[in-house]
């Protein structure tokens, strides 16, 4: 594989912030984005030997989509693209605080050669503006048996269960009404909604709030909340829009080790392809995947992501936004606010 230098990709994210659709920028960021397929991979075996003993832990690994990086160089102005630390990313979701932090530990204090860029930015004790929460911790690979992929950036998101229906039902209704709510666009009351619920959800898991509500009763905060759901119909827009699977099994098919999603929100009925690829095949689904995020780069209707998970099980469980699937997150705010009545 050809590796552009350093400053070729600074300048590809550079030309593409002015014009998201250069050829040869776009090859250049592909080739970059691609290099990051090999540590991604790496790190994720080293998370699944240190999460064994953890239950009902979920892994799932991603290259950033090429809309999500544009975006990214387009909002942060001094952005270098050879520096993004989170084109290669792998995920892993527990069902208690404890196991985060307990996870988190082990890996920086853990026998690997990957150096942990710290201090971590812990979204659990300081919550982002939006209520995002997750602990999201950069390493920078090394290894003696791919010396040219040294120091490039596996950016890894620890977060649990509850944190992951909220940031899910965030991204599902930003599908919904094509807009990005998590970069910062969207209706101010749908926001002002998901900032509410991460407040109760913070609260439920005894960690930390945002600022502007600590001192707000939570009773105030389930009001507000039952009340912008009401006049928003949150509920039934994350209920509303029909998904089909095309070329979805039941079981997962043998060698797969990757899965390139597309969903397509189009029509009132939308769609979701997986379409399956070998461990070897990888060159060629990466190259289908920059292919159709060309095809498809000013169409808002269409979400793609190239990643991996353990089991065929764990696509959805990693990404639920994908099938439009936000009933846990519903469940729990219901069950949260029925317990305050």
């Amino acid at each position: 594989m050809e590796i552009p230098s350093k400053k070729q990709v600074k300048k590809a994210g550079d030309t593409l912030v002015k014009n998201p659709k250069d050829a040869k920028a776009m090859e250049i960021l592909s080739q970059w984005r691609s290099l990051h397929a090999h540590p991604v991979n790496t790190f994720q075996a080293l998370l699944r030997k240190k999460a064994l003993k953890i239950k009902d832990a979920v892994i799932a690994q991603r290259l950033k989509r090429t809309p999500s990086i544009i975006r990214k160089l387009q909002r942060f102005p001094n952005m270098d693209l050879s520096r993004m630390q989170d084109i290669g990313g792998v995920r892993i979701i527990v069902p208690k605080i404890a196991d985060v932090y307990e996870l988190h530990q082990s890996l920086i204090t853990g026998r690997h050669q990957h150096k942990p860029v710290l201090p971590p930015k812990d979204y659990i004790k300081n919550p982002k503006e939006d209520g995002y929460r997750s602990l999201h911790q950069v390493f920078k690979y090394a290894s003696i048996n791919k010396p040219e992929l040294n120091g490039l950036q596996i950016e890894l998101q620890i977060r649990t269960h509850l944190q992951h229906y909220w940031a899910t039902a965030v991204e599902t209704l930003g599908i919904i009404e094509k807009s990005s709510f998590k970069t910062g666009e969207g209706n101010e009351e749908f926001k002002h909604f998901f900032k509410l619920v991460s407040v109760l959800f913070a609260h439920s898991e005894k960690k930390t709030v945002l600022d502007r509500y600590r001192d707000t009763p939570i009773k105030d905060i389930i009001s507000e909340i039952v009340t912008l759901e009401r006049k928003l119909q949150i509920f039934t827009k994350l209920k509303g829009l029909i998904i089909t699977g095309k070329h979805i099994t039941a079981t997962q098919p043998k060698g797969v080790y990757y899965y390139l999603m597309q969903l397509d929100t189009s029509s009132d009925t939308a769609t979701l392809s997986l379409i399956p690829f070998s461990e070897e095949q990888l060159p060629f689904a990466e190259k289908t995947y920059r292919l159709l995020e060309i095809d498809n780069i000013d169409n808002p209707s269409i979400e793609l992501v190239l990643m991996s998970v353990n089991s065929f099980k764990d696509v959805k469980k990693a990404y639920p936004n994908y099938f439009l699937d936000t009933q846990k997150f519903i469940d729990h705010l219901q069950r949260l606010i029925a317990k305050s009545a």
